[in-house]
């Protein structure tokens, strides 16, 4: 597939998010170095100010971590019900300049600005206005970048932040990419960077130059792609997605659980919280899921769909419970994290009565 020509793609990010909607709830942590996560001991680090991330605290950081390097931090639950209330204002504001919006998560999304824009002088003047209109109506800021497609844009959103505007246009796409390393191509983890590392390809320039097949033979399909990013290529469209498609819950325990009577207790409670939550949105599920996650990090996901959508947390907490007895092997092993979720949601208004939803 080729790129599609002259297309002007806008990505969005919120800066700092979930600490930035702290700051501006409560003027009190204005200022002051916020940490959004969990608070338990193996709690993780969601969201840190840009006033925390000087003391070098980070998102995905354990949270014990984080209040060594930054004792005086202002430690916080996530609110995710006020954070996907802003949320949902920004993709509004998005969608009142074009129907393709992307939302990646509650604080970043692509949008398609090709028709609308056209060029990218006038998607340039299109993106400070958006800017400006999240301010205004949220209070809060955001990078943007603008490309002539996915990947590149996600790049140009990062180069100013925050509260920055970049525009990389088509023919700087080249020397753009060349010096950046290898570990900001979509798709290069931890993993594979050692692997090009390895290989002596440091730079996108250095993997741009190395020859197809030894990529190919190397990295299988991916090469290919790899290859396609240090040029710039991503031809991926932007596709419109709805506002929620699942809704889960999870919790990483204070402790690793063996008792199956406390797992599973805990398990209906995860249950129960995930019904009123769809009661709370307006919407049904028809698809059930389980996530366990044991000491050693293996992680097994199951699920299972249901005669009919359903708000009910007497089957959501039956099925979860049947997934976790039937599918799951505990096998004696403790268990780090254990999460409930639905999939497949449909508005309340298509509610059936099934008299024989088995389990």
């Amino acid at each position: 597939m080729s790129e599609a020509p002259g297309r002007v793609i806008g990505h969005l990010d919120m800066d700092a998010f979930f600490a930035s909607v702290e700051q501006l709830d409560h003027p009190a942590y204005r200022g002051r170095p916020v940490i959004v996560g969990g608070l338990g001991p193996r709690g993780v680090v969601s969201t840190a100010s840009y006033e925390a991330r000087r003391f070098g605290v980070r998102s995905a950081m354990p949270m014990a971590k984080a209040r060594v390097l930054c004792p005086g931090g202002i430690y916080l639950e996530p609110r995710f019900e006020r954070y996907r209330e802003v949320s949902q204002v920004v993709h509004g504001l998005l969608r009142s300049y074009t129907p393709l919006v992307e939302a990646l998560s509650l604080d970043e999304a692509f949008f398609d600005l090709s028709e609308r824009a056209g060029t990218f002088d006038e998607g340039e003047r299109l993106l400070a206005e958006v800017k400006g209109r999240v301010r205004e109506a949220t209070g809060l800021s955001c990078s943007a970048g603008l490309a002539p497609n996915r990947f590149l844009a996600k790049l140009a959103s990062e180069v100013k932040k925050p509260d920055g505007l970049f525009v990389l246009r088509p023919e700087a796409v080249q020397a753009f990419l060349d010096p950046l390393p290898v570990g900001r191509i979509w798709g290069v983890g931890p993993a594979t960077e050692r692997r090009l590392l390895g290989l002596g390809l440091l730079t996108v320039a250095d993997l741009r130059r190395a020859p197809l097949d030894v990529l190919v033979r190397e990295f299988g399909a991916s090469g290919r792609s790899l290859s396609r990013l240090t040029r710039g290529q991503d031809p991926t469209p932007v596709v419109p997605t709805r506002e929620a498609r699942s809704i889960s819950r999870e919790e990483t325990l204070p402790e690793d659980l063996y008792d199956p009577a406390a797992i599973e207790a805990r398990l209906r409670a995860l249950a129960r919280e995930v019904a009123s939550a769809l009661r709370k949105e307006g919407v049904l599920g028809k698809t059930v899921r389980v996530k366990v996650r044991f000491p050693d990090f293996q992680t097994i996901t199951r699920q299972k769909s249901l005669g009919a959508p359903t708000d009910s947390p007497q089957l959501i907490e039956a099925f979860a419970l049947d997934l976790l007895r039937r599918r799951v092997s505990l096998g004696g092993r403790g268990v780090r994290l254990i999460g409930v979720g639905v999939d497949r949601l449909f508005p309340v208004a298509t509610r059936q009565l099934s008299l024989f939803d088995e389990v």
